[in-house]
């Protein structure tokens, strides 16, 4: 089995990247080996409210048992309880924030009032750092990757929480790495020679899971990354597919 962490359906306005369907992500997917994917919706980044875009990924993943919906939280809305309370009805496993897209900082006092509500469920969490390389976007979109202050702060805030980042960087990892342990990552923006060795013997296999990005990035570069990785079969196995397997209920 090997399950893709970070997966998404609709069009991102600044790429040629397809919008596939639910059975063309599929086909996508199964060509590169991945035969499970976690998926979220990218309307939930550039849309009003994110809700839209979470009923659309529900309905376009309800037949599917290969694509499960990451839906995202948007915590810049006053109705972001309605959202969670969505989610919670929609029985899945996790919820997703985009603070850099969605415009608001984990230091804000709503994260607090969220983190107090979601510790309520039993709904693990997905913290975005990016989509894209800060370098290779939109030179309208004028942002930077999650503060890394910022989600030390928050880290250390909510020391009980072991949340899941995606889009990470080496550098951030390494940083991140020193003084905490309540958290895991996705491998898709982990760029640099023997990256999966390295993250392994930074954080040990069970705190990495496989993420591709896609349609952002390529799903079989980076499955491949992992493919050619030097690590021993248990650590390959946790990566491909135990760790997410644990973190999403699968």
């Amino acid at each position: 089995m090997l399950i893709d962490t970070n997966v998404n359906l609709g069009s991102w306005p600044f790429t040629f990247a397809p919008n596939r369907t639910a059975a063309q992500l599929t086909k996508h997917l199964a060509a590169s080996g991945i035969t499970h994917a976690i998926v979220s919706h990218f309307g939930a980044a550039f849309q009003p409210e994110p809700t839209p875009s979470n009923r659309e990924l529900f309905a376009a993943t309800k037949k599917s048992k290969t694509l499960t919906p990451l839906p995202v939280i948007n915590l810049r809305l006053a109705n972001w309880r309605d959202q969670l309370a969505e989610c919670v009805a929609a029985k899945v496993s996790a919820v997703k924030l985009l603070p850099t897209y969605n415009n608001y900082s984990l230091r804000d006092k709503v994260v607090g009032e969220f983190m107090t509500a979601l510790n309520e469920t039993k709904l693990r969490l997905v913290i975005n750092m990016r989509y894209e390389d800060e370098r290779h976007r939109y030179f309208a979109l004028n942002m930077k990757g999650l503060s890394l202050s910022d989600l030390k702060l928050f880290l250390k805030r909510n020391p009980k929480t072991h949340v899941l980042l995606s889009g990470i960087m080496i550098p951030e990892v390494n940083e991140l790495a020193k003084k905490f342990k309540n958290f895991s990552i996705e491998i898709s923006f982990c760029e640099w020679i023997n990256s999966v060795e390295d993250l392994v013997k930074l954080l040990t296999a069970k705190r990495i899971m496989l993420g591709t990005c896609t349609p952002l990035l390529s799903t079989r570069g980076e499955v491949d990354k992992l493919r050619l990785s030097k690590i021993t079969p248990k650590a390959m196995d946790l990566i491909r597919s135990a760790n997410a397997q644990q973190f999403f209920n699968i």
